[in-house]
């Protein structure tokens, strides 16, 4: 499946709820699916009968070296299963305010993120937004991060922050209001990954999620659709 880069230029000033399976839904929201999950199985297959011979002593040590060579080669393969170097493994948990390193774009980029800060708002801050009876019923949460960049981070400028999600206490991804353009609320300012960003520099950017009565947002998580982090588990921060 595609990546869901996007660019901040040129997008006009709207607003959309999207709703996951967290929220409700109604004929001009949008409901999202999250995650997919694959397995693999592996084979292994042994010859049905061995021939049985004498061997030298030679002979003795020489399986044994090819046994440590097997034995070599299955922790190699084991290795694949890992993050490439420099990116949080997948299933990953940090708190708020640690930095996960984690892939960008469609050509192997990566930035740093953290969690900086989640803020509870009030429904009054929906005012502003067109059409605003219709999120009557819920509360925004201001999730705030803060980008940073690294070796391959210039080639991002003008993306948006990709495949992260506020989640609620049980895990689950919250309801988000995709501001695309200027965003209304002050607490809450939607930035895109700056032209030439490299090593040492940091922007900050926000989501708003929504919730209704008793929800809480805990944290985010970077959860793409495919790949290592859909498989192997989410990079999660959490309060």
């Amino acid at each position: 499946m595609p990546s869901r880069r996007m660019s901040a230029a040129g997008l006009l000033a709207v607003a959309a709820l999207a709703l996951t399976a967290c929220g409700g839904s109604d004929e001009d929201t949008t409901t999202t699916s999250t995650t997919s999950s694959t397995s693999e199985s592996t084979q292994s297959s042994s010859d049905d009968a061995t021939e049985t011979e004498e061997t030298e002593p030679a002979e003795t040590e020489s399986e044994d070296e090819e046994s440590d060579d097997t034995e070599s080669e299955d922790d190699a393969e084991g290795d694949d299963d890992a993050a490439p170097a420099g990116l949080s493994e997948p299933g990953t948990e940090l708190s708020v305010g640690d930095t996960a390193t984690i892939p960008q774009g469609d050509d192997g980029a990566t930035i740093g993120l953290k969690v900086t800060e989640i803020t509870k708002g009030s429904s009054a801050d929906l005012s502003k937004l067109k059409d605003a009876d219709k999120y009557k019923e819920y509360t925004p949460v201001y999730v705030q991060y803060e980008m940073s960049g690294t070796d391959s981070s210039s080639e991002l400028g003008g993306d948006i922050l990709d495949d992260v999600d506020p989640i609620l206490a049980d895990g689950r991804k919250a309801s988000t209001l995709i501001l695309i353009g200027t965003s209304p609320f002050e607490k809450c300012d939607s930035n895109s990954i700056p032209d030439d960003f490299g090593p040492g520099d940091t922007e900050t950017t926000c989501q708003v999620a929504m919730v209704s009565s008793g929800q809480e947002v805990s944290g985010a998580q970077y959860s793409p659709y495919e790949g290592d982090y859909a498989d192997d588990g989410a990079v999660v921060w959490k309060k």
